[in-house]
């Protein structure tokens, strides 16, 4: 039985793409029309689409647009025109193996908007909430120079540094929030269950307890009764720092501390030099002209205090200044790479210089995480331990006094 490829439009008028296996075209027409479809077009679909089309009948999508999502569709995108496939061919190749339900939906409306005359900046443009307006820059120059698998390929390129500079710092805090998540919760159990039940056994005695562990009952009961309200100032805290952070001020003056915290500040303000190299030399590399990639940039910075630092840049440089002073008075970034920036400029090979420099900073950042992980575990251990050998010590305290005046 030949199976079909069809386009149609549902009782709303929106479009559906499918697949159908019918013995003719008068019998396509009366399915998809069963289902109550409005047949656009057809043809017989040949072994590639009939492979992917069984693929992905047995796909199953996730709602949201990971990072992952997006490399695997600039890979394939690159990889398709690269090899000489029509935009829109490969646009349904590619919609065929996509494992996110929103991206999917988008890819799907791009292609409407394609197959309509759009141009491909102009239709993911349409979808900001998963293309970021790099993707949109990026798929724009690519377009205008006539080169877009050469664009996508850098911007493969960003994606994958991304991704690996992202998976890095995740790994490196999962260990130390697992632990702290499990102490938390064994030092509440401690607080609200063990300590009250020691204690009303003690008071039983009539015993007068140890001072150490009668000021240890004093502040477990004390919590153990204003829970409820240490909860839920607890949180009033973090949802008004949220909230004062989506403010300009809040935000850049939350930023400025991150950056002036011992530790935490140098690794911030290393992946923020990784971000800005990395993402300009794949712009300058991609065709984009120095002035909208110094604007991109700073939209994808993330810290306030380096994206005012980036438009310092970008006024020096609409002046015809150099790049490098005001990143070295900005202060955010380590000196070495204004300095890296500067050669750059006047040897004329400002790409190569910010690509070295984003590997170069790319490894210290690996080495940074790492030596604050190995720093932090044990720093972690001993707290914990500290505090739950002290509750420990206090409920057995009395006993062991007990026993004592008992052999004394």
């Amino acid at each position: 039985m030949p199976t079909y490829k069809y386009i149609a439009r549902n009782r709303e008028g929106k479009p559906e793409e499918g697949f159908i296996d019918v013995q003719g075209e008068d019998e396509l027409v009366g399915a998809l029309q069963a289902q109550g479809l409005t047949v656009v077009s057809f043809k017989q679909a040949d072994r590639t689409d009939k492979v992917i089309s069984k693929a992905s009948k047995k796909r199953r999508m996730h709602p949201g647009v990971k990072l992952d999502d997006l490399i695997t569709l600039a890979k394939q995108l690159q990889a398709l025109l690269g090899a000489g496939i029509t935009l829109l061919r490969s646009l349904e190749i590619i919609s065929l193996q996509i494992q996110s339900r929103k991206l999917f939906d988008a890819i799907e409306a791009i292609k409407q908007d394609v197959s309509a005359g759009s141009s491909l900046k102009a239709a993911i443009a349409k979808h900001p909430k998963v293309f970021s307006n790099l993707w949109v820059n990026i798929v724009e120059t690519g377009e205008t120079t006539g080169q877009l698998p050469f664009a996508l390929e850098q911007l493969v390129s960003y994606l994958e540094s991304s991704s690996s500079l992202q998976r890095k710092i995740t790994s490196a805090l999962v260990y130390p929030i697992i632990v702290l998540c499990v102490a938390a919760g064994a030092i509440i159990i401690f607080i609200v269950k063990i300590i009250p039940m020691f204690a009303e056994i003690y008071q039983g005695f009539g015993a007068a307890l140890p001072a150490f562990t009668q000021a240890v009952f004093n502040v477990c009961l004390t919590i153990k009764s204003y829970l409820l309200v240490l909860v839920g100032a607890i949180t009033a805290v973090i949802v008004g720092i949220h909230y004062y952070g989506k403010t300009h001020e809040g935000r850049k003056q939350i930023d400025t501390i991150l950056l002036n915290i011992a530790l935490v500040g140098e690794v911030i303000r290393q992946v923020a030099a990784v971000r800005f190299a990395s993402g300009l030399n794949m712009l300058i590399k991609s065709g984009t002209p120095i002035l909208h990639a110094l604007d991109i940039t700073i939209e994808t910075a993330g810290n306030s205090v380096v994206k005012e630092m980036l438009q310092s840049v970008k006024e020096n440089v609409r002046e015809g200044r150099s790049m490098a002073e005001p990143l070295l008075k900005g202060g955010v970034f380590p000196d070495m790479l204004s300095h890296m920036v500067a050669v750059g400029e006047e040897s004329g090979e400002l790409a190569n210089m910010l690509d070295s420099a984003a590997k170069f900073y790319g490894e210290r950042v690996d080495a940074t995480i790492s030596r604050l992980a190995t720093m932090f575990e044990p720093i972690l251990i001993v707290v914990i331990g500290a505090i739950v050998g002290a509750l420990v010590i206090a409920m057995f305290l009395p006993i062991f006094s007990l026993s004592s005046a008992m052999t004394g």
